[in-house]
């Protein structure tokens, strides 16, 4: 009874083992031809340079960004003047020139949604607005900046670690192999170190690569982010000098003001109103009174 199912245990054990032992003998089949690539004469090197100039693409990259936002937003900022006056003069040009930056219409159609606009009667006529700027003018809503960059930096690392991890793999497997085929006797083991030294120092280019474009990136990624966000502050705040900014309880407690306002007013025209019905109601009251008068006479 017991040997059955110990019978069909090994045998499931075993089909195991082969279907493990087939994938291993495909994945060494398909690693194989790899290994032997970077076993050649300056294969390292050669991925490691192409590691730098991908970087440094991807650094130009960086930069054009900057200076791309940084030009849009020093633009904007001069359309807009440094007096509340002076935005409300000159507030009908501005839609026609944020039609130029289409990136930044969007987020000034919404901003204006939120401006009350002073009456044409106003000897002062200033705009005031109910939310601040930066709501609208923030790097998310304006899609500016390097924020889809910032994972470049860690890709270049894990690239070059990938690539002198491979290289120090090929080297062993090399040495091992080498080893091998030749009798103890006959190895030159000071040979053997110093170019088994020199195959792992050339395997460490690659990460070497991917370390400088990693700091290279990342100091321009900060600088660049602190930048915009400078740049985008001076706007929202220029913006702020234009407009005159009150918050919604005070636009409540202002119109509770003008409804007591007009209920005063109503109520001193209705007081008016009675006032003048009884003074016309008092002389047709004595003019019935001679009347009846001259009758009984």
């Amino acid at each position: 009874m017991l040997v059955l199912p110990f019978s069909a245990l090994a045998s499931d054990t075993s089909e195991l083992v082969l279907t493990v032992q087939a994938g291993g003998g495909v994945a060494q089949d398909v690693i194989d031809p790899i290994l032997e690539f970077i076993r050649m004469p300056d294969v390292v090197s050669g991925v490691s340079l192409l590691i730098l100039i991908a970087g440094l693409g991807c650094l130009a990259r960086v930069l054009y960004v900057r200076h791309r936002d940084l030009n849009v937003l020093t633009q904007m900022g001069r359309l807009f003047p440094n007096s509340e006056r002076e935005f409300a003069n000159r507030y009908p040009q501005f839609e026609e020139k944020m039609a130029k930056f289409p990136g930044m219409f969007r987020a000034w159609s919404e901003f204006c949604e939120t401006l009350v606009v002073p009456s044409s009667r106003a000897k002062n006529p200033i705009f005031k607005n109910t939310v601040r700027p930066h709501i609208f003018f923030n790097i998310d809503r304006l899609e500016i900046g390097v924020e889809d960059m910032k994972a470049w930096p860690r890709l270049f690392v894990g690239i070059g670690l990938f690539f002198s991890l491979l290289g120090f793999v090929s080297v062993l497997g090399g040495i091992s192999s080498s080893v091998s085929q030749v009798a103890p006797q006959t190895i030159e083991w000071s040979s053997l170190l110093i170019s088994l030294a020199v195959s792992i120092s050339v395997s460490l280019y690659s990460f070497v690569s991917g370390l400088l474009i990693y700091l290279a990136l990342t100091i321009s990624l900060k600088s660049s982010e602190r930048a915009i966000n400078r740049r985008l502050n001076q706007l929202n705040d220029k913006i702020e000098r234009g407009v005159h900014f009150v918050t919604s309880e005070a636009l409540a407690q202002e119109s509770m003001v003008l409804m007591e306002r007009q209920l005063e007013q109503m109520r001193i025209l209705n007081a008016v109103s009675l006032g003048d019905g009884e003074k016309e109601q008092i002389p047709s009251s004595a003019g019935q009174g001679g009347k009846n008068d001259s009758g009984i006479d």
